[in-house]
């Protein structure tokens, strides 16, 4: 059988996610072949071409015109997400987009039906639902271990100043906009249902610009599960960064280690309902639970990363892992939590 060849790929955007995740992620992967950059900064575009030898461009236009490239990854600002990847879909190219996508979903709608009218992939960059914290809290869910999970949180705090571009609603910046997408994107995963309510607080409390940098949300599914997600750059004291609650037990996770603590129902003794009075005034307290407890790593089972997935989407005619529809359904929640907050 012959080698599949490498897919070529040109990034756009030489910034902390283009160089530091992307290029960082495929520079050393015999899979791909970084053909093409696009930067405005000479700097990062020298760093580049020294690197790797690629073709240099000072905006993606002109690279669009000539880059000998199969796939375009866009990691520009993010209010340009919709436009550069409707461009790089209408030149012939496969498209991953970084997030957030989009900021509304009549604009996420509008690259989707770019791609279809192209007949080329579109991939988005939520690669979070490969990290192995992630497989490990679905499998759990999945399990039963814990019984019937009915809610889970997720924390993602410190204290600390940004006064960087992604303080700017002009820019589409904003926690909710630039770190809220992986966490929504993996919590609609475990609410396993549609959202049938949702309540959200944004607030701007330390950083400079215009948007939040503190956010709240919790989402309630149609089958009742609870998603308590709070990603804040306020909060100086941490919590566990993961909590699910099951109808037999809880789990604790750093997003490293996990610590399960769980009841054995057959083994329980039983109980009976008291209508009159508590005997003594006392409160009823159970303790004829028999308990279990483990600790372990906080590690699903592998699927690969983000790109082990593109290269089969691309070249082995494999489905992706996050569809577009998921994606869309992220922009959808983002955009009702701005409306909800009364922030926007």
């Amino acid at each position: 059988m012959a080698t599949k060849s490498p897919i070529k790929v040109a990034v756009v955007g030489l910034g902390r996610a283009g160089w530091d995740i992307h290029i960082r992620r495929l520079r050393d992967d015999e899979r791909f072949r970084i053909t093409a950059v696009a930067d405005w900064l000479p700097e990062r575009l020298k760093e580049a071409a020294d690197a790797f030898g690629c073709a240099t461009f000072t905006n993606h236009r002109d690279m669009l015109k000539s880059a000998d490239a199969d796939l375009v990854v866009v990691a520009t600002f993010s209010d340009t997400h919709p436009s550069v990847t409707k461009d790089a879909l209408r030149a012939g190219y496969h498209v991953v987009c970084d997030k957030p996508i989009a900021n509304s979903v009549a604009e996420a709608r509008s690259m989707i039906a770019a791609a279809e009218k192209s007949g080329k992939t579109l991939l988005i960059h939520h690669n979070y639902r490969f990290f192995p914290e992630v497989r490990y809290l679905l499998e759990l869910v999945k399990s039963r271990r814990l019984g019937e999970v009915f809610e889970i949180r997720m924390r993602a705090l410190h204290f600390g100043r940004r006064w960087d571009w992604q303080t700017m609603r002009q820019h589409y910046g904003g926690v909710l906009n630039n770190t809220c997408p992986h966490f929504l994107d993996i919590g609609l995963q475990l609410l396993g249902s549609p959202v049938k309510d949702l309540f959200c607080d944004l607030k701007q409390v330390l950083s400079p610009g215009d948007v939040e940098d503190h956010v709240k949300v919790i989402l309630r599914g149609e089958n009742g599960r609870v998603y308590d997600m709070e990603v804040s750059s306020v909060c100086k004291f941490e919590e566990p960064k993961w909590t699910v609650l099951g109808s037999l037990g809880t789990m604790i996770s750093d997003g490293q280690t996990s610590k399960l603590q769980w009841i054995n129902p057959k083994a329980s003794s039983k109980i009976k309902q008291l209508h009159g009075a508590a005997p003594d005034r006392a409160y009823c307290q159970d303790t004829g639970l028999e308990w279990h407890e483990t600790v372990e790593p906080t590690v699903g089972p592998s699927i690969g990363d983000f790109y082990d997935n593109v290269w089969a989407v691309l070249r082995e005619k494999k489905k992706p892992v996050v569809t577009l529809e998921q994606a869309l359904e992220v922009v959808r929640v983002t955009q009702a939590c701005k409306k909800v907050s009364g922030y926007y």
